[in-house]
């Protein structure tokens, strides 16, 4: 464990590593972006200035309005085309692909509460969806940890005995499982969605997993919302089961990443005596009764509750413990 000082200066060194990411990611995608940007700025000036050449009995103002409309109905996923069936984006599929949007805090897609009541809501159901779908899939995460667990312990058997090699299984172990959930949940899905929706390249495709499963939820592409989508409703019964296997797989992903001994980086920017004085407030509000701060409440973001009953990676109970050099504690 590092002394203070030292764990004071990492944390300084590294929160300047995260603002230099954040300006270099800023300057990256502005120097990439805006050439694209500005050629479609162009081409729109030309289109607009061509149609009120060729059009002059209509006025500017009136075509600024009718542009706006346009937008607007856009926005809210309706198509303005007469060559196009309109599309019902509140019938019952599409609801339930928003409402699982919002509770799995996707949150992209076209399609938004139009009224004041909707947005109420909207709110209201948020707040208790949200919560609801973070226990559901913290619960389906602990007992796939349960069953990841069981595999571990299969792979320490069959690879090797000693533990000096244990990080090299749990290694394998972890990439095995990563390289599944990188096939079943981005790879071959993004080839579907590249035969299945119109104009989407293989880049497009695996960017729109990502960004969904990930919980990023830009919503620049959106599946399934294309007028002439065939099969509608099967597909967005489809691609509401994929979001929710895929976001339940991804936290399963970072639970277990977060549970690898060797990916613990936070240990460089805690002290010892930090450690110390947190183990000492946990125990005392264990004993008080407080809940808020208790052993088994240490969670990451994904909500996963980390557990020594599940944790794929702990070293087991039957092995050998290395003797410790800390005398024994004496009490009355």
């Amino acid at each position: 464990m590092l002394d203070r000082s030292t764990t004071k200066l990492n944390l300084f060194l590294f929160t300047l590593l995260f603002l230099a990411y954040l300006f270099i990611g800023a300057q990256l995608f502005s120097s990439i972006e805006r050439p694209a940007e500005q050629l479609i700025i162009n081409e729109m000036y030309k289109t607009r200035q061509d149609f009120l050449e060729k059009y002059p009995c209509v006025q500017e103002n009136d075509f600024e309005s009718f542009i706006v409309a346009l937008l607007d109905a856009n926005k809210h996923g309706v198509d303005a085309r007469t060559n196009f069936t309109t599309v019902d984006n509140w019938s019952f599929a599409q609801s339930f692909f928003f409402a699982v949007t919002v509770v799995t805090t996707i949150g992209y897609g076209h399609v938004s509460p139009l009224s004041d009541t909707g947005r109420i809501i909207c709110i209201i159901y948020a707040i208790f969806g949200v919560p609801m779908t973070l226990l559901l899939l913290s619960v389906i995460v602990r007992k796939l940890l349960i069953l990841l667990n069981n595999t571990y312990l299969w792979f320490r058997r069959k690879l090797s005995s000693d533990r000096r090699s244990e990080s090299k299984i749990r290694f394998i172990h972890l990439s095995l499982i990563l390289s599944f959930s990188l096939i079943f949940l981005f790879i071959i899905p993004s080839i579907i969605f590249t035969f299945l929706e119109d104009n989407w390249s293989f880049i497009d495709s695996f960017y729109f997993c990502f960004i969904s499963l990930t919980t990023i939820g830009l919503g620049d592409l959106v599946a399934g919302d294309s007028p002439t989508q065939r099969n509608r409703l099967f597909y967005k019964v489809c691609l509401t089961i994929y979001l929710l296997v895929g976001v339940t797989i991804m936290m399963l992903l970072v639970a277990m990443v977060s549970q690898m001994p060797e990916l613990h980086l936070i240990q460089y920017f805690l002290s010892e005596k930090e450690v110390e004085h947190e183990n000492e407030r946990i125990s005392a509000t264990e004993t008080s009764g407080l809940l808020w701060l208790s052993r088994s409440s240490s969670s990451h973001s994904y909500g996963i509750h980390n557990s020594s009953s599940n944790h794929p990676y702990r070293r087991q109970t039957n092995e050998k413990l290395e003797p410790s050099n800390s005398p024994e504690p004496i009490t009355n």
